[in-house]
């Protein structure tokens, strides 16, 4: 009896490293597991960042440029490969110019942010700026918005050409996702299954809260390029890099199965759900000081408004919001116990949803991975609706819906 038990022990055990092996063999390549990335993480994690790679090696076309401070940024009076992104002088998005000062009797609105602010995949026209400035034509709406970037890449980016435009208010776009992007340095540790091979600058907290620049660490796209080619980078970015080594388990290099446990463990922690409901976590501290210090600034600077906008991903609207399961209340509570405006553009884009003849509502709402032209029209007339009632005297702060 004893015998037949081991040797159904030892089958086991056959068959489990058999399965382990040809899973090594046929379903992990090149470290990706079905699209997916697996630890240990290495500056190049996907192959989607090869064509990035070959471009960084030859002088660089269209919007995109590489810069020593932000880390990347658009090229001022530039028009992407595609046609379809158009940057004038200003470094802000469309073909309209605009003067250093507001036209007489127009009010000036900057917008800082990601590529929900930047409005990605749809045409000038149908972003929230363009679509503001129609409602409302007494404002000028500046769109400063950059892809990819944090709240830390933002507010740089606020500094080198937001003060001295005289905008009554300032707009400091957060996609819920940024939470991770503000403890990053370098993107692919972050999204691993990015096309983009890139640094970053971060801010972390002094003892008393307050956020220190931790630069961007190199001077040209050259040396970039380089050092992501001799895996040097990750060596260069170690300090303050927060995702490097996340999580700390074995790697699993010779078992499959080890190095797919490594991978749940690593998707899990970079789940915007968990970074939110972790308000004493790095990620949810630095953000909060991010968010604080830029609207100070922004309203030392002569603005009389610095609203947060809260963008939602497509998942975030579907998943959450729609099934009455938000996770970023404490997102919610602190920026009300800290006094921050801010615009839940959550709650009218879920209104906007519900309200589709069928159930393909959140569907229109995205184009892509981001929002549509009617996404974007909801969040033009939520923000004209916001403004008017900040002018009327209403309280700065928007409650968040429990």
């Amino acid at each position: 009896m004893a015998a037949r038990k081991s040797k159904r022990i030892v089958l086991a055990l056959c068959l489990a490293a058999l399965a382990d092996l040809l899973t090594s063999l046929f379903l992990i390549r090149d470290g990706v597991f079905f699209n997916r990335p697996l630890p240990p993480f290495g500056a190049r994690t996907h192959s989607n960042q090869l064509a990035t790679l070959e471009k960084m090696g030859s002088e660089p076309r269209g919007n995109w440029v590489f810069d020593r401070e932000l880390g990347w940024n658009w090229r001022p009076t530039s028009v992407s490969e595609d046609g379809r992104y158009v940057i004038n002088a200003l470094g802000a998005r469309g073909p309209r110019e605009y003067a250093p000062a507001p036209q007489p009797g127009t009010r000036r609105i900057l917008t800082f942010g990601d590529s929900f602010t930047f409005c990605d995949e749809v045409a000038s026209e149908d972003s929230f700026q363009a679509q503001l400035e129609v409602l409302e034509p007494g404002l000028e709406v500046l769109n400063f918005g950059v892809s990819g970037y944090g709240t830390d890449q933002a507010w740089l980016r606020y500094r080198r050409v937001g003060r001295g435009l005289e905008a009554e208010v300032v707009c400091i776009g957060l996609m819920l996702e940024n939470i991770g992007r503000n403890v990053n340095r370098y993107r692919p540790l972050w999204a691993t299954r990015t096309g983009v091979c890139v640094t970053k600058p971060r801010f972390v907290l002094d003892e008393g809260g307050a956020p220190v620049l931790v630069a961007q660490p190199y001077a040209t796209r050259d040396e970039l390029l380089a050092a992501i080619l001799d895996d040097s980078v990750l060596e260069r970015v170690a300090e303050h890099e927060y995702w490097l080594g996340r999580p700390t388990v074995p790697s699993g290099r010779l078992s499959a199965f080890v190095r797919l446990f490594a991978g749940y463990l690593a998707y899990r922690e970079r789940s915007p759900a968990r970074l939110w409901r972790e308000p004493a976590g790095e990620p949810f501290r630095v953000t909060l000081a991010l968010l604080e210090h830029f609207q100070r600034e922004a309203l030392a600077d002569g603005a009389r408004l610095a609203p947060v906008l809260v963008f939602p991903a497509k998942e975030d609207l579907a998943r959450y919001a729609l099934t009455g399961r938000p996770y970023w209340s404490e997102l919610y509570a602190e920026l009300e116990r800290r006094g921050l405006p801010f615009l839940d553009l959550i709650e009218p884009l879920v209104a906007r949803a519900r309200a589709e003849p069928d159930e393909h509502g959140v569907q229109r709402l995205y184009e892509g991975g981001h929002l549509s032209a009617l996404g974007n029209a909801v969040v033009a007339r939520a923000l004209g609706e916001w403004l008017r009632a900040r002018a009327a005297g209403a309280p700065a702060v928007v409650p968040a819906e429990r």
